[in-house]
């Protein structure tokens, strides 16, 4: 067996014994526990009470990225309840765009001629939208693919213009159905980055890309961005953590992991280097029995992309 295949018929029981030694990582609950204990906290300094108190002493201090994994941007302890998930993990504002493209085989160049119109279409019609990362799959399920990561500066009020803009702006219209015609199956998702993993760079040449995707079990993100939180430390010292997203709109709970890597070969040596370290088994072990489904994808950048 493989060192994954034999990790994952472990994990269960190793999961059960961590949970056993550690304090089970639900923000959700740590947030009520946190309300709980401000409410009862009597009067404060100046005759105000605990609740007061604490929410102007909490209000005076700096938020740390931890302070924002646990309980989000400015986040108010009395609401805990009604916090999505997303606000939770990510602190940033910017939104991104996984777009997917299988372009007809024996195509490739004529299709990122195409491609490179859409590139100049959008930075005319969407000043505030960028193309972050442009591969296409090397090694992976679906060969005779390109893949595209947009960024939304602006957020979601980036998205709505984009919507307008695909169906008002006559030159952006005219350059997607350029490219389109040379595609059979597109795909587009959106995705935000976890607070944690901090957003993509640009990187000079050159790189090889591994695209890990992760499908979660439903219930599972807080658990999968607590663990990664710790785990992302291992990974760091070759410069190889590119960006770290979850779906918000497409197939739910998917996680996306972006490494790069000098060569095929680097990324053999660095990964090996990784499970010699102590407590990255940790971290796989906990991790995998929330996994209900992964797949790779060893991407090659285009000219287009800001990482090379």
């Amino acid at each position: 067996l493989s060192r994954v295949e034999s990790m994952a018929q472990l994990a269960k029981g190793v999961h059960r014994a961590l949970l056993s030694t550690q304090p089970r990582c639900s923000l959700l609950a740590y947030a009520q526990t946190a309300g709980k204990a401000t409410a009862a906290g009597g009067e404060g300094k100046d005759g105000k009470d605990g609740k007061a108190a604490a929410s102007e002493e909490a209000s005076q201090r700096p938020q740390g990225w931890i302070s924002k994994l646990l309980v989000g941007q400015q986040f108010n302890a009395e609401g805990a309840q009604k916090q999505s998930h997303s606000s939770l993990l990510s602190a940033g504002e910017y939104v991104y765009e996984f777009s997917t493209h299988n372009f007809r085989a024996g195509h490739e160049a004529d299709y990122l001629k195409a491609f490179g119109g859409v590139v100049k279409a959008t930075e005319k019609a969407l000043p505030s939208v960028e193309l972050v990362g442009s591969w296409t799959v090397n090694y992976g399920r679906t060969l005779d693919q390109a893949v595209h990561l947009w960024r939304y500066k602006d957020g979601y009020k980036d998205v709505d213009n984009a919507i307008r803009a695909r169906k008002e702006d006559v030159g952006l219209r005219a350059a997607e159905a350029a490219a389109a015609q040379l595609c059979g199956r597109r795909k587009s998702i959106l995705v935000k980055s976890f607070s944690y993993w901090g957003e993509p760079k640009a990187r000079a040449a050159s790189h090889v890309y591994d695209l890990r995707s992760y499908v979660l079990k439903p219930g599972s993100m807080i658990e999968w961005g607590n663990a990664w939180a710790k785990g992302i430390t291992y990974r760091r010292e070759a410069n190889q953590d590119v960006g770290g997203f979850f779906a918000q709109v497409g197939q739910l709970y998917v996680v996306y992991h972006i490494w790069a890597y000098p060569s095929m070969s680097a990324r053999n040596e660095t990964r090996t280097n990784t499970w010699a370290k102590p407590g990255w088994d940790a971290t796989v072990a906990y991790t995998v029995p929330l996994i209900e489904k992964m797949q790779s994808k060893i991407l090659t950048p285009t000219e287009y992309s800001q990482l090379q």
